[in-house]
């Protein structure tokens, strides 16, 4: 019993019981936008892979289902086009689905819900690994896993994102192995953290700031070293690991000639430039304002979690400068920066997080969907958050933080409840109800498995139109394949359609273009608000 009521044991409670939440829970989610270009794309490389092998009946089970997936979904890009897309997900769901040749769309979806679920909470773990190694307080550890995994707009998208959330979670795991590598600098570590590098990067590209940040602190190492063989050749066994890695587990690293390879990051910036409403504007994605990710962190991160970060940010970013400001050598002394691997460890994440925003602000990168393409910023914010709390908790104001942040964590598991399962269109109060609709809302297109459900409580064959660029017909995913007979989608032709669906996201402006315009013969039969949040609507033919 004493073992149990121990401190040690209190994350396995947490993570048993958000386990059990999960299972209980992940089925309520809808299909996002991309996971059916995901699954296509892990398909895609699976049978070049496979084609590799003589596992004859493998071959034929994948190369089966990839036809099925073009036939079904006509309308995704060719993975030619953006074969840069990470496999490290999406191969092995692939695999696993053609092992056991998993027929039902609703299981196989749901089984990669179901993992992505089960790999963040791997990552929340490994975040509450780094603040007890990090701060020695597992209070503090505690505290921070609970905001890492209960942001809303986090969790919201942690039972069917698998593109953003997950590399949200190899980030986290990847600077974990950074730490165990601080902490005990053996050369297995050092692998290890340069696997996970390699891994990172597949898994969107601006990972190579972690490399680039670790090769800035080796600088400064090698600068200052009294055996600088020993520094350079754990260069040497950084890189050449992180290069072989990458390569052995990237095919599209495979299929580049000279020409691409010469141009490589050419193909990650490209942008189908459609029009984005933000601010209660319409902008062409490529010329988005500066202000769009940080109003889009601002209006939909927990308040509390916002002035936490700020604080702790404002810390410790004067902590370095002062000591900048104090070299007291012509060349810099590496003692004059961290006097700690902990405080080097925290010097790392800054010039990480300093990286992305200098990268941000120095290419403007065609946006859309808010800011989920950025959701891996929830590792810095979090981190920032216990860094301050950190600070406070050994102050004279524990008592008075403690005090506050119990009824804060309370709320926020509140919103969680009320916007379920629909956290990933969440605003905090900073901004009013009728300022809500001055933003898309849901870009992930969820609601289009609800909004399906709604209509099918109708009779008969049922003809639905779209008015929203989202593929309303893959959606059927996750319908029972029984009710697939009745549903009829005719796309923006409203005139066959017996109903109307609208979550509000556009691709054109419709100020000037009506595309999207319903019908005067429509009515509106379903609306789906939550705290004054709109995320859908459906119109009826009168």
């Amino acid at each position: 019993m004493k073992k149990l009521k121990s401190k040690n044991n209190y994350i396995y409670i947490l993570l048993f019981f958000i386990s059990i939440i999960g299972v209980y829970t992940y089925q309520d989610y809808g299909v996002g936008i991309e996971e059916h270009f995901q699954r296509k794309s892990g398909f895609y490389w699976l049978n070049f892979l496979l084609s590799y092998t003589d596992f004859e009946t493998l071959k034929h089970t994948a190369f089966i289902k990839l036809e099925e997936i073009k036939l079904f979904s006509p309308r995704l890009y060719p993975i030619e086009q953006l074969g840069f897309y990470g496999v490290l997900f999406d191969v092995p769901t692939a695999f696993i689905e053609t092992f056991f040749n998993i027929q039902n769309p609703n299981d196989y979806f749901y089984f990669r819900h179901i993992l992505i679920f089960f790999i963040f909470l791997l990552s929340g773990f490994c975040f509450y690994k780094i603040i007890v190694s990090r701060f020695k307080n597992i209070n503090l550890a505690l505290i921070g896993f609970i905001f890492y995994v209960f942001s809303p707009r986090i969790y919201g998208n942690i039972f069917f994102d698998n593109k953003d959330i997950f590399f949200l979670s190899i980030f986290t795991i990847n600077v974990f192995f950074f730490l165990k590598y601080l902490k005990k600098k053996n050369y297995l570590n050092l692998i290890f953290f340069s696997c996970l590098c390699a891994l990172s990067t597949s898994s969107r590209i601006i990972a190579l700031l972690i490399p680039i940040a670790f090769l800035i602190i080796l600088v400064i190492e090698i600068a200052n070293s009294k055996n600088i063989k020993i520094q350079f050749f754990r260069f040497l066994i950084f890189f050449i690991t992180f290069f072989i890695v990458l390569i052995i587990h990237w095919p599209y690293l495979w299929t580049l000639n000279w020409n691409q390879m010469l141009n490589f990051f050419q193909p990650f910036f490209y942008a189908m430039n459609p029009w984005v409403f933000f601010n209660g504007e319409f902008y062409q994605s490529k010329y988005l304002p500066y202000s769009y990710i940080p109003i889009w962190i601002i209006i939909t991160t927990p308040i509390y979690i916002l002035l936490f970060f700020i604080f702790g940010f404002y810390k410790h970013t004067k902590r370095v400068f002062t000591r900048f400001l104090n070299i007291r050598e012509n060349l810099i002394n590496q003692h004059d920066i961290w006097r700690s691997s902990n405080e080097k460890f925290d010097l790392f994440l800054l010039i990480n997080f300093l990286l992305v925003v200098l990268l941000y602000i120095s290419i403007n990168p065609a946006l859309l969907s808010g800011w989920r393409h950025f959701y891996y910023l929830n590792f810095f914010m979090i981190y920032y958050c216990c860094y301050f709390l950190y600070i406070i908790l050994f102050s004279s104001k524990k008592k008075l933080i403690l005090s506050i942040l119990v009824p804060l964590s309370l709320f926020t598991t509140y919103e969680n409840y009320k916007y379920h399962p629909f956290q990933s269109v969440y605003f905090n109060n900073l901004i009013t109800k009728k300022y809500k609709k001055s933003f898309e809302i849901d870009t992930q297109s969820l609601s289009r498995v609800h909004a399906i459900k709604e209509i099918l409580k109708e009779d008969g064959k049922l003809n639905i139109a779209t008015a929203s660029w989202t593929p309303l017909e893959n959606a059927r995913s996750l319908i029972p394949i029984s009710e697939w007979d009745r549903l009829i989608f005719v796309g923006t032709e409203y005139d066959k359609a017996d109903f109307i669906y609208s979550n509000f996201y556009y691709e054109v402006n419709i100020n000037y273009n009506k595309k999207y315009e319903i019908p005067e013969n429509f009515s509106l039969y379903k609306t789906l608000v939550i705290d004054g949040t709109r995320i859908y609507s459906i119109y009826k033919k009168i």
